[in-house]
């Protein structure tokens, strides 16, 4: 994935209630991590917030790329 993509992947999730709910309780999901920016992982995907934009620049990316963003 592209730099500037992660970083407008990771001011969305600032800005994400339900990322929010899983980070308020992620001593109940095994699955989950916070990185030390305080990222969101799941396990060793970076978690997308539900935003049609970010999500179609991954798609479009994926698509250039032959399915590896």
């Amino acid at each position: 994935i592209e730099p500037d993509l992660i970083s407008r992947i990771k001011e969305a999730q600032k800005e994400d209630s339900e990322i929010w709910t899983i980070v308020e309780n992620l001593n109940k999901q095994v699955e989950f991590r916070l990185d030390d920016e305080n990222v969101l992982w799941q396990d060793t995907r970076l978690v997308v917030p539900n935003d049609a934009t970010l999500r179609e620049a991954i798609t479009t990316l994926s698509s250039i790329s032959g399915g590896v963003a």
